[in-house]
């Protein structure tokens, strides 16, 4: 049996070591910029990061290429069969004069520290009928996060690359080519993106829904985008897909909770509850750009126009007329009346234009979550 002077030796003995630990774990969140923790671990590892860098690049690159020969396919008879041109190719007009990105953003949070079951409750006899308890419920954690974020940047007019190497896999496998043979055709490109010559791939395929390539359910979503530009009723009612952006985020959690509890005449009772935890977050964007992608940036902010822009005033395409006026005065006056500098109203072939420059922000650590 533990006697009280024993309880009470060894409460204090474990209070202070617990003290201890709380005020590092208080302190770690400080100091712990000279002991990072990488965050290539867990989900994603700094030696898988490249062979998942290039999946991403060959399902993205496919898919360009797809856009690009559907949309080749599609001009030569829309005109003629409209309907069968939608049906067969429909499409993401996408810009081969622009780059598209992606970013990689992994994140790793630490978390430690005694939690609100730890109480420390000491009990005084004063009488037969009198007690004295004296509580005290300390709280110590320490939160350490690391991001780490990586943008790459892809022609939008990128080919894929024939790959000759022999197909058994080396150290160096992840800079060879996306796939064994190039594609001779639409129909042979489409069955690669859709994992038909599983033999002939040369990278690990991301899948969708535990189905469908990335490749191809980008394809697919691109079909979808197409429908309100490429069969509108009328040309003023089109709404013209400018950019595809993609996010994929995977949050993994894992933890540990210990407690320990002491109960005697005197101590009713001590108890120290600690936790530990590590959080880790991967988090994919992918963004593919159309002609007008930075109009539909600058429209979020009011700064993109649809009509065509007018000469600088003064300049030989847009002079200044000036007529006296009963007074003496002058005025000025545009060739045409005062509207003739900007047409109203906005046709089918009317270019946008940007008003005012598009802020450009860079990339930002996801909120902890």
């Amino acid at each position: 049996m533990l006697s009280d002077a024993d309880g009470g030796v060894h409460m204090w003995k474990f209070s202070r070591a617990a003290a201890c630990v709380g005020i590092c774990l208080a302190m770690g969140g400080c100091t712990s910029l000279y002991h990072i923790h990488d965050p290539q671990t867990g989900v994603i590892t700094a030696g898988e990061l490249p062979y998942f860098l290039k999946s991403i690049r060959c399902e993205v690159v496919t898919f360009y290429q797809i856009e690009r020969e559907r949309r080749k396919a599609y001009l030569k008879i829309y005109k003629t069969r409209p309907e069968e041109a939608f049906d067969r190719y429909a499409h993401f007009d996408i810009d081969p004069f622009l780059y598209g990105t992606f970013f990689l953003e992994l994140k790793v949070t630490d978390t430690g520290g005694f939690g609100s079951g730890t109480a420390f409750d000491y009990k005084r006899i004063l009488s037969a009928t009198s007690n004295e308890v004296t509580h005290v419920g300390p709280t110590a954690s320490a939160q350490d996060t690391y991001d780490l974020i990586w943008s790459f940047l892809l022609k939008q007019n990128a080919q894929l690359a024939s790959d000759t190497t022999p197909q058994a896999a080396s150290s160096a496998s992840y800079e060879r080519g996306c796939y064994r043979g190039a594609p001779a055709d639409l129909v042979e490109l489409e069955a690669l993106a859709e994992n038909k010559y599983p033999e002939r791939t040369a990278y690990k395929r991301i899948i969708v829904d535990a189905s469908k390539p990335l490749a191809a359910w980008l394809r697919d979503n691109a079909i979808l985008i197409a429908a309100n530009d490429l069969t509108p009723a009328m040309p003023t009612e089109r709404a013209e897909p400018a950019q595809m952006t993609y996010t994929f985020s995977i949050q993994v959690t894992g933890g540990v909770e210990a407690k320990y509890s002491l109960t005697s005449s005197r101590w009713t009772p001590a108890a120290v509850q600690a936790s530990a935890s590590a959080q880790q977050f991967s988090n994919l964007g992918i963004y593919i750009n159309g002609p007008n992608a930075v109009l539909a940036n600058g429209a979020k902010s009011g700064s993109a126009g649809y009509a065509e822009k007018a000469p600088p005033l003064g300049s030989k395409e847009n002079p200044i007329y000036t007529t006296p006026l009963p007074g003496g005065e002058k005025s000025q006056e545009f060739p045409g009346g005062p509207a003739a500098g900007r047409p109203t109203g906005a046709g089918p072939r009317t270019k946008g234009f940007i008003l005012a420059p598009v802020p450009v922000f860079p990339p930002t650590p996801t909120p902890t979550q």
